[in-house]
């Protein structure tokens, strides 16, 4: 996802990384919740670690800031969120605001690469002067992140008939439902549910992608386009659409944690 934590990583990725998380959540018949394997306890939230209690109005806008995150690769394997962390410490460097460091999702290991969002466009500079340093033997890259490639305009492939799921990525972290609706309508009309974001099970942050649902196929269609021409936009980020051929269930949990099959009763296939 461009200058997020999805910027090396393809649609195709997203969709399995989704589809894994709703095997562990499904639902069963009856409203019963089956999970086949315990999750591995971590010391922090790999996937997005913000440091402080709560961010300020400031510090939420840094998030989605440029200017503000470095994206790092090489990170080892087997390290962890806080010797992520005592590396920029160790380097002068304590101003973090939140580091994003996407996790396998069988071992809940770091996989190599994430963002860092610091408080100060000096120390993010600072930062960046600190790649081709050595972390557990390993050299680490680190850089400004890469630009999005949604912001390009890009060829609108031909609708699937009777298609009115869109797949939707580059979605700003600190985002909800709500706020996706009051983008996505201007395209048409969406079904009650028809909005699910991916997120985060321990912090419930948006992942940066997640599914759109219309009334008809116009919607989806308008969707499409406008994210084709670069004009579909939420907080900055120009978002990238494509239609959604695939199963929707009802595994979704909102910003909440509240169950999306259960808020609206149904799942549709």
């Amino acid at each position: 996802m461009s200058e997020d934590d999805e910027s090396n990583r393809s649609e195709k990725d997203l969709k399995e990384e989704e589809q894994n998380e709703e095997n562990e959540d499904d639902n069963e018949p009856g409203g019963k919740r089956k999970r086949k394997r315990k999750r591995k306890k971590k010391d922090t939230t790999s996937t997005s670690v913000t440091q402080g209690n709560e961010n300020s109005k400031e510090d939420v806008n840094k998030l989605d800031s440029l200017e503000h995150t470095v994206y790092v690769e090489g990170i080892p394997f087997n390290c962890s969120d806080q010797e992520v962390k005592d590396f920029f410490l160790q380097n002068d460097i304590e101003d973090i605001i939140q580091m994003r460091l996407p996790t396998w999702q069988d071992s809940g290991r770091l996989r190599g690469f994430g963002h860092i969002v610091f408080n100060t466009i000096d120390s993010r500079n600072k930062a960046i002067a600190c790649s081709g340093k050595n972390l557990q033997n390993r050299y680490l890259t680190i850089q400004a992140p890469k630009v999005a490639r949604t912001n390009i305009p890009q060829e609108a492939r031909e609708q699937p008939e009777g298609c009115n799921k869109v797949f939707v990525k580059n979605l700003p972290y600190d985002i909800t439902e709500e706020d996706v609706e009051n983008t996505f309508r201007s395209c048409g009309k969406i079904l009650q549910g028809g909005i699910r974001l991916a997120r985060n099970y321990q912090t419930k942050q948006c992942k940066g992608f997640g599914y759109v649902e219309f009334k008809n196929p116009e919607g989806a269609y308008a969707a499409v386009q406008r994210s084709s021409k670069g004009t579909l936009v939420m907080n900055g980020r120009a978002c990238f659409v494509d239609y959604d051929e695939g199963t929707m269930k009802g595994s979704f949990r909102d910003e909440k944690g509240k169950l999306w099959s259960k808020e609206h009763g149904f799942r549709r296939s």
